[in-house]
Order: C-alpha cells, then sequence, then structure tokens
C-alpha cells in the first residue's frame, strides 16, 4: 500500500529481492485486485489517517481485512487497525482491532526475553 506514509520503498526492495511480483496499491480498485497486501507506515497516527481519508482508503482497507485477506501491517501500518493512538487524541483510526495504541511507560519493561539472544541460523545468508 502506497499512501505516502514513509518506508514504501524500503519494503518494496526487501519484497522484491524474495522473489515476489509487486503491485503499487494507491487506489480502493487496486486494492480489490491484490492477492496480499503489506501496509507500511512510518510518521504520525493522525497524518496518516488523514492521507488514507483523502485516498478515499478507508472503507476498502477494513472491508480488506475483515474478509480475512492475506495481510501484514507494518509499524505505523499496523498502529492505523487500532480504534485510536495517544499520540492524535481525538483521531479515530480503521477501528478493525479494539483498542487504543499509547506509550509504553518509562522503565518498564513490556518485552519478555524470548530467547531470540541465544538464537543460530541453520543456513548462512
Amino acid at each position: 500500500l502506497d499512501y505516502g506514509a514513509g518506508n514504501v520503498r524500503s519494503v518494496r526492495n526487501a519484497l522484491g529481492k524474495l522473489g515476489c511480483d509487486i503491485i503499487d496499491v494507491r487506489t480502493p480498485e487496486d486494492l480489490s485486485k491484490a492477492k496480499m497486501l503489506v501496509f507500511p507506515g512510518v510518521g504520525a497516527f493522525g497524518s496518516a489517517m488523514e492521507r488514507l481519508q483523502s485516498m478515499k482508503m478507508t472503507e476498502a482497507l477494513v472491508d480488506y481485512v475483515k474478509k480475512g485477506r492475506p495481510f501484514f501491517g507494518v509499524c505505523l501500518g499496523m498502529q492505523l487497525l487500532f480504534e485510536s493512538s495517544d499520540e492524535s487524541k481525538g483521531v479515530k483510526g480503521l477501528g478493525i482491532i479494539p483498542g487504543n495504541v499509547s506509550k509504553f511507560e518509562v522503565g518498564q519493561s513490556y518485552i519478555k526475553d524470548s530467547g531470540s539472544s541465544s538464537s543460530s541460523s541453520s543456513r548462512r545468508s
């Protein structure tokens, strides 16, 4: 999904290296034809929602995700699925995921050690 919110080129490059055929989604019509969707994003919650609304993408995105179609939200793209965000008070998100995106409290650890510090690769990259 290319809606002008940041890291689209990085996502395109990564998927291209994996051999994926990439088609930019910029309209609701493009989205209806998509086989799967990567929803990237960098920036502010409110500005991104404003951009999606101006592109008339909000309803199409909600329909796409609620139908269970393949979808991957990256950073801001994932946050926009929620109902709201502390970052942009009063701005409604897509509302697909119930809840509000809020900032972690300073000094509190929310992410537990998953053991990744001891992981290893079985093949060379």
